[in-house]
């Protein structure tokens, strides 16, 4: 090869080159985890196609603690949810209120077993099922009023609205 080929090739790769290296590892070649954090990518990029059909680790519990559909909605002087939780007794529905928000949540554990000796038939069956539902409000309610009903899975919840604070005019003289 003569010189003057050369010389193109140096300059190509120092046009490739950075002035300043990014990082430590530049000096020695990509960085071992540049190259995990890539796999992990690919990797991330390909279950993403799969999710509605497989469960997985991260979306096995997701059934387990449910959010219940809610509706909010303005009434004047009150705020009203309802929330659907279906086979959830009313003993086992929590509701906390704040002025700024609403947390409902319910937990139940059910076991049903049932024998019949003669056949051999033994049969037993658990369930648990739980929720979590935090509301944020628009403006403060009146905490201490608040009212709950469940009926036919549908638990409404009554929020009286705090009036708001009178303002005060007051002139001011200028001197």
């Amino acid at each position: 090869m003569s010189s003057s080929t050369e010389d193109i090739n140096m300059i190509r790769r120092r046009r490739d080159e950075d002035i300043v290296p990014r990082g430590y590892w530049n000096l020695f070649g990509p960085s071992p985890l540049t190259i995990l954090d890539e796999m992990d990518r690919l990797f991330d990029d390909f279950r993403s196609g799969f999710e509605n059909y497989m469960i997985t680790p991260r979306t096995a519990g997701a059934e387990a603690l449910r959010a219940p559909a809610v509706d909010l909605i303005d009434e004047g002087d009150s705020y009203r949810i309802q929330a659907e939780v279906p086979g959830i007794g009313k003993d086992n529905v929590n509701i906390e209120v704040t002025e700024k928000d609403v947390e409902i949540s319910a937990e139940i554990r059910e076991e049903k077993k049932e024998e019949d000796k003669e056949s051999g038939y033994i049969r037993r069956e658990r369930r648990y099922s739980r929720f979590y539902r935090r509301v944020p409000l628009p403006s403060s309610v009146k905490a201490d009023e608040v009212e709950a009903e469940l009926k036919d899975g549908i638990l409404s919840i009554s929020l009286p609205k705090q009036s708001p604070p009178e303002t005060k005019t007051k002139k001011v003289k200028v001197k």
